[in-house]
C-alpha cells in the first residue's frame, strides 16, 4: 500500500487517529445494529449487545483507525507497528509474563486506594456524577461476568480479554505512542503522556490511577522489546485474570471481600516489593539487552 500522507506532522497524524476513531464509533453504531437483526444474534438479549458492541467497536473504532493511519503514513505499517516476526519473541513474552507477576499487586493497591478517594465538599456534585458513571460500567461489567458456563467463560476471553488487549495496544502504543514520540522525542515523556490519555479515555475515574500505572507498565513494554505482542500478552493477562477468577470464585467469601480490603501496612509492604520487583526487572531486561546488541555489533565488526 502506498502511504497517502507522507508528509503529515506528528500532531496531525495524532488528530487523524482520534477523528477516525470518532468516525469509527459511528461506522461501529451501525454495525452493530444491523448485527443485531440476526435472529439468532439477538435471542441472547443484553449480553449479546454487549458482546457485539464490543467487538464492533475494537474493530471500527479502535482497530481499524490505528491501521489506516499507520498505513497511510508509513511504507511500511507491520514493522512501524512492531508485529512482524522476531527471533526473539519467546524472551521477550517471558519478560512480559514477568512483568505482569511483579506489578500486580503494586496495581491491586493503586486500585484500593483510587476507589477509596474522596473528593472536597465543593466537589460533591462532580464526585457523584462519577460514582454514578463507575456504577453504570460496573453494571455491564457484572453483566459480562454473571455466565457461568464454559462457552460464556471462553466469549470473555475472547472478547473482554482478546479483542480489547489487540485492538487497544494497536491504538494507543502501536500508534498513539509511537507518534507522540515523534514529536516530543523523550521516551519517558511518551510512555507516561500515553498512559494518561489511556487512562482518562477509559472514564472511570475510580479506575485512574491503577491504569495509569499499567499504562506506563504497556508503554515500557512496547520501548524495551520494541515488538507490540509483548504489550498485548500483558493487557489479555490482566484482564483474563479478572474474568477467570471471578468464573471460577466469584461465590467464595475471600472474593467478596477484596473491595473492602484494608489498606494495612502489610497491603502497603507487599506493593511497595511489587514495585520495586518490576522496576529491577526492566533494568535487569534492558541491561542484558543492551550487553547482547553491543555484543552483536562487536561480532558483526570481527567479520569484517
Amino acid at each position: 500500500m502506498r502511504p497517502l500522507l507522507t508528509s503529515a506532522s506528528p500532531g496531525f497524524k495524532i488528530a487523524y487517529l482520534f477523528l477516525f476513531l470518532l468516525i469509527g464509533v459511528f461506522i461501529a453504531g451501525i454495525f452493530t445494529r444491523l448485527t443485531l437483526m440476526i435472529p439468532f444474534i439477538d435471542s441472547f438479549g443484553d449480553i449479546s449487545e454487549i458482546y457485539v458492541t464490543q467487538i464492533m467497536q475494537s474493530v471500527f473504532a479502535i482497530a481499524l483507525p490505528s491501521f489506516l493511519i499507520v498505513s497511510w503514513t508509513n511504507e511500511k505499517p507491520l514493522h512501524y507497528l512492531k508485529v512482524v516476526q522476531d527471533d526473539k519473541l519467546s524472551s521477550k513474552m517471558i519478560f512480559a509474563l514477568f512483568a505482569f507477576i511483579f506489578s500486580y499487586s503494586f496495581a491491586s493497591f493503586l486500585a484500593q486506594l483510587n476507589e477509596g478517594m474522596i473528593l472536597p465538599e465543593s466537589m460533591k456534585n462532580i464526585e457523584e456524577m462519577m460514582r454514578s458513571m463507575e456504577d453504570a460500567a460496573l453494571e455491564t461489567t457484572d453483566l459480562l461476568l454473571s455466565g457461568k458456563s464454559l462457552g460464556s467463560l471462553i466469549m470473555n476471553l475472547i472478547v473482554v480479554a482478546g479483542f480489547a488487549a489487540i485492538s487497544e495496544e494497536l491504538f494507543f502504543r502501536g500508534a498513539l505512542q509511537q507518534f507522540i514520540h515523534e514529536k516530543f522525542k523523550n521516551e519517558h515523556a511518551t510512555v507516561w503522556l500515553t498512559a494518561l490519555i489511556f487512562s482518562m479515555v477509559h472514564f472511570q475515574f475510580y479506575g485512574f490511577l491503577p491504569r495509569l500505572f499499567l499504562g506506563a507498565i504497556l508503554g515500557y513494554l512496547f520501548i524495551y522489546t520494541k515488538n507490540l505482542w509483548a504489550p498485548i500478552l500483558f493487557h489479555f493477562l490482566n484482564n483474563a485474570t479478572v474474568i477467570i477468577i471471578n468464573f471460577f470464585w466469584s461465590d467464595s467469601e475471600w472474593y467478596k471481600n477484596i473491595e473492602e480490603t484494608a489498606i494495612t501496612p502489610v497491603f502497603v509492604g507487599i506493593a511497595v516489593v511489587s514495585l520495586l520487583l518490576t522496576i529491577t526487572l526492566f533494568w535487569i531486561y534492558n541491561n542484558r539487552t543492551s550487553k547482547n546488541i553491543y555484543n552483536d555489533t562487536n561480532s558483526e565488526y570481527n567479520n569484517i
